[in-house]
């Protein structure tokens, strides 16, 4: 989770994107499919045990941004 604390913001939420670049910068090694998911958002969305996720409208657009955030207690 120290890639995780890392990248978040003062409101506890990090957007996918930061997260996955200091994971790969603390973990060059980390990949998500040797845990059994395809991409980083599929692992984050797959384990409400550690993460919660959330959609935003992307600042300008419409497209949607996936933030993440550890799940209290973890």
């Amino acid at each position: 989770m120290e890639a995780l604390d890392k990248s978040v913001d003062n409101s506890g939420w990090s957007q996918l994107g930061t997260f996955g670049s200091h994971l790969q910068k603390s973990q060059p090694d980390f990949d998500s499919r040797l845990h059994g998911f395809k991409k980083l958002s599929d692992l984050v969305r797959g384990r409400p045990d550690l993460f919660t996720t959330e959609e935003r409208l992307a600042l300008g657009g419409n497209n949607k941004v996936l933030y993440v955030r550890a799940q209290a207690g973890v």
